[in-house]
């Protein structure tokens, strides 16, 4: 409510000083003057400390409505998120299931020759089991554990291998190890010495917000090539000679120009788990403006 400031008309303001000229001695009517003039400051005072008062409550009202856009703004952030989340979690269920599928059918193969990324060739192999980590193969020579790492890239693909799984596994294998007292019979009856309780291994650091992208990145890329094979092979005469970049699939034309129009059902499932890998690029290049 806006307020003008109070102020004696100055034919009033005279009037009274002409009938206080004839009642009142002249020093008096000095201070009456004086006393007017005072008060006359002071109302120019608090009406200016109304407006400038009046100014701050409407900049308040802008901060205030500015606050409640901000908030509305992070709930809707916290809700994307939360269907994010959800969105990434039935992916990595349904790949979990897909990798599963494909390492069980990958038991009882058998392959001529296998050659191995470090040289060895093993013939008449047959695939017995299949882990995150290695390969059980039996061979003309007996029987190997090969590390899916030290394996071929046609296996790893099969298996879809993941280091960051593999790395797990293998760790929990250490600390199962550890844990474990081997027995030694002693040849005499002497007094056992104690047996040395190894040390717990470190553990692993907590990773940082980048590794973790990194490896959701990498999750996130792993489900949309498993979709996109398993996608190419129920189409194989509508996606034949059709390119994709199994390392960057989410930059494969196939998504990203008109071709992604072809009618094979399949295409937008395939566009939306390219959707969420350039999300998570994008948070990932936020903190680290290097990544791919």
């Amino acid at each position: 409510m806006s307020r003008h400031p109070t102020r004696i008309p100055g034919a009033t303001a005279a009037a009274l000083l002409s009938l206080l000229c004839g009642c009142v001695k002249k020093s008096e009517y000095d201070a009456l003057q004086v006393e007017n003039q005072t008060l006359q400051t002071r109302v120019d005072e608090t009406n200016h400390a109304l407006v400038q008062s009046q100014a701050d409550f409407s900049a308040l009202q802008v901060q205030m409505r500015q606050y409640l856009t901000v908030q509305a703004q992070l709930q809707k952030t916290q809700q994307d998120f939360k269907v994010s989340q959800d969105e990434f979690t039935a992916l990595k269920s349904r790949f979990d299931h897909f990798r599963t599928q494909h390492r069980t059918a990958m038991v009882g193969k058998r392959y001529a020759q296998l050659n191995l990324d470090d040289g060895k060739v093993l013939h008449q192999a047959e695939i017995t089991a299949v882990s995150a980590d290695e390969l059980s193969i039996r061979h003309a020579d007996g029987i190997a554990k090969v590390a899916l790492a030290k394996s071929s890239p046609d296996l790893r693909m099969e298996a879809c291998y993941d280091p960051q799984e593999a790395s797990e596994k293998a760790r929990e294998k250490t600390m199962a190890k550890s844990r474990e007292t081997p027995a030694r019979p002693s040849p005499e009856p002497v007094k056992a010495a104690p047996v040395p309780v190894p040390a717990p291994l470190p553990a692993s650091p907590a990773r940082s917000p980048v590794e973790a992208l990194r490896t959701q990145l990498a999750t996130q890329r792993q489900l949309l090539n498993a979709e996109y094979h398993e996608l190419a092979a129920k189409n194989s005469a509508a996606l034949r000679g059709v390119e994709w970049n199994s390392s960057q699939p989410e930059a494969s034309p196939l998504l990203n120009s008109l071709s992604g129009s072809r009618a094979v059902l399949g295409i937008s499932r395939l566009q939306v788990q390219r959707n969420a890998i350039l999300a998570t690029l994008q948070q990932l290049r936020e903190l680290d403006p290097a990544a791919r």
